[in-house]
């Protein structure tokens, strides 16, 4: 294998093609070849076998080496000449930054996104999440950024477009799949796109997913499962407004409404690479000079909940049992079961019909924030809701 390697570091046409990507943990062709057939990019197998048949008919070598050596050897090359092309991107970002504020203007220009103080704070989590995620794949990031509304305003392009060096996917279906795992693997910036793999998966798998820290699967070519760190932040898009359904675990989830008719630029003709260079400088900033944090304070979070209920979806039932805690109930602590139900299910028996009695206990625990409770009244216990307190839940 010692003599494949002296040909892979010295020979003309092969040197200097070969460099282990230290964010994907694979191999890169950096180097493209017209006589080979190489292109820049993924290491795949017809290059070996190119390389085989290379050195054979060569009349410097005229051997013929086992396509297994050729990959081991190239992997060697490789290790030696490590790189990683999120953080050198990043890094010169930083370094070209010309100190201009956009990140507070991106969304609004591009996405038609209102600005306000959640909305750019929503930005930002965002941005400095991935640049986080580059420099420390290990950094704990369980926020997903959900693009959600305007049709045609460039949603999924717009991720695209400011994914660095087209680190970006949208070719995963699920959330628990070894074989999307190994898609993921090779973005910075992965996107649910319509919200496919999410719709196909039940809440708990996209919660554990979402605060997941690290993934195991076999590579190709590999001999055993390997354990690789979340490298990654999570982006996902709909058209659908009201799209918020469960108010636990929502927190992890930060809507922006885009709106086609106030955007000033359109993604697909209008986002360029130097002021996608100058987006990333600007988090790079916040990422190293600043002390911004992932950690919210808990202003930010009662904002950001406050924004979250504009996208929240709503039934009958549920529009019911807010118009009777806004005006019957206003001001109560415990509203007992038999009020409840005879203010927004009156003919109903929740006694016999389980599932609206489920419906209006799931509604008041996880979109009104009551839990169900015991109380007294006159000798007699009533089953019914309690009002949580901030401090309690």
């Amino acid at each position: 294998m010692v003599n494949i390697e002296i040909i892979l570091e010295h020979d003309k046409q092969l040197k200097d093609t070969f460099r282990f990507n230290e964010f994907t943990t694979e191999i890169d062709v950096v180097k493209p070849n017209r006589e080979l057939l190489f292109k820049v990019g993924q290491l795949v197998d017809a290059y070996v076998d190119q390389i085989a048949s290379y050195i054979e008919n060569s009349p410097d070598y005229g051997v013929l080496f086992d396509n297994k050596k050729i990959r081991s050897a190239i992997t060697v090359i490789a290790m030696r000449h490590k790189y990683n092309p999120i953080l050198d991107y990043f890094n010169k970002a930083y370094a070209e930054w010309d100190k201009q504020n956009r990140l507070d203007n991106v969304m609004g220009d591009c996405l038609g996104v209102t600005e306000t103080p959640v909305t750019q704070l929503i930005t930002k989590l965002f941005f400095v999440g991935a640049v986080a995620k580059a420099h420390n794949p290990k950094a704990k990031f369980d926020f997903v950024l959900d693009l959600v509304g305007g049709q045609g305003a460039g949603k999924t392009t717009f991720l695209q477009k400011i994914s660095p060096l087209g680190y970006y996917t949208d070719q995963f279906s699920t959330f628990d799949n070894k074989d999307d795992y190994a898609v993921m693997r090779r973005a910075l910036i992965i996107n649910d796109d319509e919200m496919t793999a999410t719709n196909a998966a039940s809440f708990e798998v996209l919660k554990k997913f979402i605060t997941l820290q690290e993934f195991e699967y076999r590579k190709p070519y590999g001999h055993q499962a390997e354990r690789f760190d979340k490298n990654f932040v999570m982006a996902r898009t709909t058209n659908e407004l009201y799209y918020l359904k469960d108010k636990t675990g929502e927190r992890r989830f930060l809507p922006l409404h885009v709106n086609k008719d106030r955007q000033k630029y359109h993604p697909v003709t209008d986002l360029k690479p130097d002021y996608v260079q100058q987006l990333w400088g600007e988090a790079m900033h916040l990422y190293k000079d600043t002390d911004f944090s992932f950690a919210l304070t808990k202003e930010q979070e009662e904002e950001l909940n406050e924004h979250r209920q504009s996208f929240m979806y709503t039934d009958e039932l549920e529009d019911k049992i807010d118009e009777a805690l806004s005006n019957q109930f206003e001001g109560r602590d415990f509203i007992t079961n038999d009020e409840l139900s005879l203010a927004v299910a009156p003919g109903i028996d929740l006694v016999k019909n389980r599932k609206v009695a489920n419906q209006i206990s799931n509604i008041m625990v996880n979109r009104f924030g009551f839990r169900k409770s015991r109380k007294k009244f006159n000798g007699e216990v009533k089953r019914g809701f309690k009002k949580v307190n901030s401090g309690e839940r």
